[in-house]
């Protein structure tokens, strides 16, 4: 699916990445989670707040030429952020397919990701087939729209998977890209 789904490599991955995983190795899961996922917030704070979001808060203070890319990818002029979340994975967790609802856009940073098989899985309903995006590694952050079918495929090694999900609503279209067209 040529643009719908792009990645974004976070140059401060290797800067932030210890910062935010000891967040969320310290974060006490306090709602059971529905899926075969080792751990997550998504059930316990699904909305964003900044006071509640601290290791989103240190990926959004790194994340200038990504709000930048988005805004300029998708011809807008702002976006907001309406929720958060992480998921840690093990040997065999899974998330079956699935979309989000109630956003545009979704991201999936990929704070730890030992082999590319294990990242996001799509499928092109007209192609009618699943992809994954070529060459994503570790401190990659996928794009897609948040309608589009997906799900992390089981993990089939002894190292973790680690990502933060976020889901953006676009917001006003940039007359200026939208006049140039003219």
């Amino acid at each position: 699916m040529d643009n719908v789904v792009w990645k974004f490599s976070l140059p401060t991955h290797n800067k932030i990445k210890s910062r935010i995983l000891d967040i969320i190795d310290n974060y006490e899961q306090v709602n059971p989670c529905k899926d075969p996922v080792t751990k997550t917030d998504f059930y316990d704070k699904i909305c964003y707040t900044p006071n509640r979001n601290k290791y989103f808060e240190i990926f959004h203070q790194e994340s200038e030429s990504l709000w930048k890319s988005i805004v300029d990818y998708y011809w807008v002029t702002n976006f907001s952020i309406i929720n958060v979340w992480f998921q840690q994975y093990q040997t065999f967790d899974t998330h079956n397919w699935h979309t989000h609802g109630q956003s545009n856009i979704s991201l999936s940073y990929l704070l730890e990701l030992d082999d590319s098989k294990h990242s996001t899985e799509f499928i092109d309903i007209k192609q009618k087939k699943t992809f994954q995006i070529e060459n994503v590694s570790e401190g990659d952050v996928i794009i897609f729209p948040s309608h589009t079918l997906h799900r992390s495929p089981i993990i089939t090694s002894s190292n973790r998977k680690t990502s933060i999900a976020i889901n953006l609503s676009l917001g006003d279209p940039d007359s200026r890209k939208i006049n140039s067209l003219s």
